[in-house]
């Protein structure tokens, strides 16, 4: 069988970079997808090209266009898309568009819309034995937001749409949660939501026509942000607690593809772990996963082709931990540009970059947005190229070590700008208080 091309989205995440190093065995080309250019897997050794389209976003029908025309070049090869983030929604809804020769690894969209957006999961566990604390949908930003029938304070508030902990908030008292409202734009759905005890459990599942083929879990022991945010320090655990719910959620939707469940658990035996959403896409901890033991990029991919895994799933290992240093990236940016005369020519800049507020993140973004262009900082560039290759110091979770100049696609953060004149959501969203 000939190896297909092989079409990664959302090429600017790390999670990208994951599934390329997993899935590059079995495709012939890999091609890397966004909206922006100058991306972590654009610049990686395992991308062979890369295609800048509308953002599926602001644009969606911009973005399925470009697709199929990406599709298109390789008219006769066999094309298979891998969708890594939100857009994996969107692509399934439009797979109908595209040609015969092309394969959409995604669910079926009405799968999708059983978890998605979170009102929906709400909907879909309602009366089932899936264990899920109560939900409710409180407005939709247009008058304020009414307090949530027979709930007591505290309680959580989330947008129905949005991911990485966007938008969630613990609510304490009636005062809360008019100020939570305030930042409410028109037209955005909140869901209040009862708080079940304990901490956060990742569950990752690989499913085939509804039926669960591997799933493991890991438990994030630190956040950034702090409250609410994306994991940084990992640890795997056992996937039995949560086992039996994932293969009802599997049934019920009929689930064929990966997505990943956020739960709830004390860790007691006699506590019943609680479904708090559904991710129907890659998870943040992609890498963490292969790393402890179960690739699952790659089976998704042998799913896709062969319509069987034909790996061995893999067996989690326990315990294993593994560490991303989010500050890391752009703080090597950061030193390397500064330590440039081009850093000193853009002396007002940098000097914005070390006083104004915001994340270390945002600072570097509003810095590399004052470069007309990359290629004109080359002497930062190959600097920041000679700090990335001695990571000695760093944990596995964050790219393969082979594999440095992928880190370069921080530089994603200009290439924003310039096209989208603003700091892409990744990098300037600033969550609720």
């Amino acid at each position: 069988m000939t190896k297909p091309i092989l079409i990664i989205t959302y090429a600017r995440s790390l999670m990208s970079l994951t599934v390329a190093e997993s899935c590059r065995p079995l495709a012939g080309r890999i091609i890397a997808a966004d909206s922006v250019d100058m991306t972590p897997l654009g610049f990686s050794k395992h991308c062979d090209d890369a295609i800048v389209t509308a953002d599926s976003r602001s644009d969606p029908d911009a973005f399925i266009d470009d697709m199929i025309a990406a599709c298109a070049r390789f008219e006769g090869e066999r094309v298979v898309i891998m969708p890594v983030f939100e857009e994996m929604e969107l692509l399934a809804r439009e797979r109908h568009r595209f040609p015969a020769h092309v394969t959409i690894a995604a669910p079926e969209t009405g799968a999708i819309e059983k978890v998605t957006p979170k009102e929906n999961l709400a909907r879909t566990v309602s009366g089932t034995d899936i264990p899920a604390p109560a939900t409710e949908r409180i407005d939709d930003g247009k008058a304020g937001l009414k307090e949530p029938e027979g709930f007591t304070y505290p309680f959580l508030v989330k947008p129905s749409h949005g991911a990485g902990g966007r938008g969630i908030s613990k609510i304490v008292d009636a005062d809360a949660l008019q100020a939570y409202a305030r930042g409410v734009g028109e037209g955005d759905v909140i869901l209040a939501q009862e708080l079940a005890p304990g901490d956060d459990y990742c569950v990752s599942a690989l499913c085939r026509k509804g039926e669960l083929v591997v799933c493991s879990a890991y438990t994030n022991l630190e956040q950034f942000p702090k409250e609410h945010g994306a994991g940084v320090v990992r640890e795997t655990v056992d996937a039995a607690p949560f086992e039996q719910a994932v293969r009802h959620i599997a049934r019920e939707t009929g689930w064929d593809g990966v997505f990943e469940a956020d739960f709830m658990w004390s860790g007691e035996d006699g506590e019943t772990p609680m479904l708090i959403e559904i991710n129907a896409r890659f998870w943040a901890g992609v890498r963490h996963s292969k790393l402890s033991g179960v690739d699952y990029p790659r089976l998704l991919l042998e799913q896709t082709l062969f319509g069987e895994i034909r790996s061995e799933p893999g067996t989690p290992e326990i315990g294993h931990r593994s560490k991303v240093p989010v500050i890391w990236m752009p703080s090597a940016v950061a030193e390397a540009f500064g330590e440039t005369e081009y850093a000193e020519k853009l002396s007002k800049a940098w000097d914005h970059l070390n006083h104004s507020d915001g994340n270390v993140l945002e600072r570097v973004g509003r810095f590399l947005g004052t470069l007309g262009s990359a290629k004109s900082a080359g002497e930062a560039l190959d600097d920041i190229m000679f700090r990335l290759t001695d990571r000695s110091d760093l944990d596995i979770d964050l790219m393969a070590e082979d594999d440095p100049q992928s880190a370069l696609g921080v530089l994603f953060i200009a290439s924003h700008l310039a096209r989208h004149g603003k700091l892409p959501p990744e990098i300037s969203y600033k969550p609720m208080k």
